[in-house]
């Protein structure tokens, strides 16, 4: 075989002189390196289908047959995880059946790891970090929300491990129960105590609003203990407000750890805000996809943001 020229298309022809005819070379590992090229900037944007199918010169039914190998998804990092903080959090992926479970490290800001589970729980927190110990990861801080069960996964699989409450979950949940304008007095107080908990930045603010927070439990305890009697029993009359108490004193030791830890993130925002967000946008974009086309995509793109390429820094 010897070249000929090139095709209308562009590609080099090849002639066989004794059989006197022509061919192409094909080369299967290029399209499909094309084809997934397609495919993760499909994930990556909002990039649709047509718009590809277009750029291509087929129909979408083409890129959707393209883009089948890629629907099993990829498999979870394996390498060993240094990290001395880890962040963790959870995202639906499919309402009310799956769930995606993320450890990310905050000072690459990229994902370590990652596991599908059906609901957030101490049963699927557990292995999912004992995987985790398994490559290696021993962290001396864990940034989380207050979830009951992920708590208890931590305390089993690292004893050591210090754990900084996200202050976004409890001032949100705070906010949540006192309302915007709580009736009482001492909902009022405490709701201007919660508000500035996002100012606390030192061991002196730290000290500071305990000792207001202590304050206010003292001055309003006794209200706190009213009871409302109905025809079947008694119930504490205000319930919300002794909700946020009790979410403050439970938070408490884990809530400002990092006011002597700077490089101890405040809150898993990491997580919830810079990949979490990102995975719900993305669902929201492509939607209509089946079951299994969406833990594809996330764990794809999960995949890209812990392979990505550093920025370079430039001064």
């Amino acid at each position: 075989m010897s070249k000929y020229g090139l095709t209308a298309a562009g590609a080099q022809r090849f002639r066989c002189a004794p059989c006197d005819t022509t061919a192409v070379r094909r080369r299967s590992d290029n399209s499909e390196r094309r084809h997934f090229r397609m495919f993760l900037t499909w994930i990556a944007g909002k990039t649709t289908t047509d718009d590809i199918a277009r750029r291509a010169g087929v129909s979408r039914q083409t890129v959707w047959r393209w883009f089948a190998p890629f629907w099993s998804g990829c498999r979870p990092p394996d390498g060993c995880v240094t990290s001395p903080i880890l962040v963790l959090d959870g995202t639906a992926v499919v309402a009310r059946e799956v769930v995606s479970l993320i450890a990310g490290d905050p000072q690459t800001s990229r994902p370590v790891g990652w596991r599908f589970s059906r609901r957030e729980c101490f049963a699927a927190w557990l292995p999912f970090l004992t995987t985790l110990k398994d490559r290696g990861a021993k962290p001396e801080f864990v940034v989380c929300d207050g979830q009951k069960g992920l708590q208890i996964a931590i305390r089993t699989v690292w004893p050591e491990a210090k754990t900084q409450r996200c202050v976004v979950h409890v001032h949100r949940q705070a906010m949540a129960w006192l309302t915007r304008n709580p009736k009482t007095a001492a909902g009022q107080a405490l709701r201007r105590l919660v508000s500035g908990i996002f100012d606390v930045r030192t061991v002196r603010q730290r000290r500071r609003w305990q000792r207001r927070f202590r304050r206010w439990d003292r001055r309003h305890r006794s209200f706190l203990k009213e009871r409302t009697v109905g025809p079947n029993g008694w119930w504490y009359t205000h319930r919300r407000v002794r909700a946020v108490r009790s979410l403050i004193r439970n938070s408490l030791p884990n809530l400002f750890r990092f006011v002597k830890r700077p490089d101890v993130p405040r809150t898993s925002n990491h997580v919830e805000g810079g990949i979490n967000s990102r995975i719900k946008e993305l669902l929201r974009s492509h939607r209509g996809l089946k079951r299994h086309q969406r833990l594809a995509l996330v764990s794809w793109y999960l995949h890209l943001r812990a392979t990505k390429i550093p920025t370079r820094n430039v001064t």
